[in-house]
């Protein structure tokens, strides 16, 4: 690479993290930071503006400020890589919408996109703190408890009410029953924030056995009799299940259960470039409706 063409890709960083109405520091401070010419400097500015990354504005003696930004350029010139996202392992139509939406959005913008699908929402998080992916999808009470875990993330776009889940249920392997009894078998995924807090939840008050289970493996655990009970997502209980007891899980049951059920994109507060790519790239109703044809098996997943 160029010298010229390294300071474009330092530049590009820089101003992929800004929002326009920013103050740009004098050229010369750039020069001394990188260890380059002024001329370098203004050369690499110069191409930012001509490929139409960046449009600035110069303010005579007080100095250059940013006008418009395309976050997307920015993204290309300066990490020349893809951006890598973690999902929850694809088990429910609601998961495999979302994939299908944001592979589909970035792939419109020109941005590869790279989507790993990992169990449990501490694990997305700490592969987020290791800098393993750029953002991570969530419930969002997962998001809000973070800091409770050791994470610090930031919300960056909020896909609102029932885009992570559909809903709740209590499935019970005893067909006559109606709720937890004492001594039941409740199976966890503890590695799921969300699915311990709400097994915790429909548990309180009563003696029953914690059992540490993989979420995916639920249902044969449930038919085998190896667990008594399982918090599941609605309507993704299988209609073959017609001998097990299925109670709804309402707010009654807990107040965050809104919380369980909307997906949100978070990522690391210290690296805001990626924030700015995903609010300029994500059209919210274009990938819910795409989410939607997906649920509702009009659309073929694809991610």
């Amino acid at each position: 690479m160029t010298r010229q063409g390294r300071i474009v890709v330092e530049l590009a960083r820089l101003l992929a993290e800004m929002k326009p109405g920013e103050r740009l520091l004098p050229v010369q401070d750039y020069a001394e930071l990188f260890h380059v010419g002024a001329g370098t400097v203004q050369s690499a500015l110069d191409y930012l503006q001509d490929s139409g990354a960046a449009r600035l504005e110069a303010r005579g003696r007080l100095g250059t400020y940013v006008a418009a930004l395309d976050y997307v350029q920015l993204w290309r010139l300066g990490y020349r890589r893809p951006m890598v996202g973690a999902l929850p392992l694809p088990y429910s139509r609601h998961v495999e919408g979302l994939a299908t939406a944001l592979h589909a959005q970035f792939a419109e913008a020109g941005v590869e996109l790279t989507l790993r699908f990992m169990r449990g929402s501490s694990q997305r998080l700490q592969a987020l703190a290791q800098g393993a992916v750029d953002w991570v999808l969530l419930s969002r009470f997962a998001a809000e408890t973070a800091a409770a875990h050791g994470f610090t993330v930031t919300t960056v776009v909020a896909l609102g009410e029932y885009t992570y889940l559909a809903g709740h249920v209590l499935l019970l392997r005893d067909p006559t029953a109606s709720t937890l009894r004492d001594g039941d078998r409740l199976g966890v995924d503890f590695l799921s924030s969300d699915h311990t807090y709400i097994s915790r939840a429909v548990s309180r008050g009563r003696r029953v056995d914690l059992v540490s289970i993989q979420y995916d493996q639920a249902l044969d655990l449930l038919a085998a009799g190896t667990i008594d009970a399982v918090v599941w997502t609605n309507p993704e209980t299988p209609a073959a299940l017609d001998h097990v007891a299925m109670a709804p899980l309402t707010t009654d049951d807990d107040l965050r259960l809104p919380a369980l059920g909307e997906a949100v994109l978070v990522a690391d507060p210290t690296r805001p470039a990626v924030a700015n790519l995903l609010q300029a790239l994500i059209d919210i109703p274009a990938l819910l409706e795409i989410q939607r044809t997906v649920v509702n098996r009009a659309r073929t997943p694809s991610y």
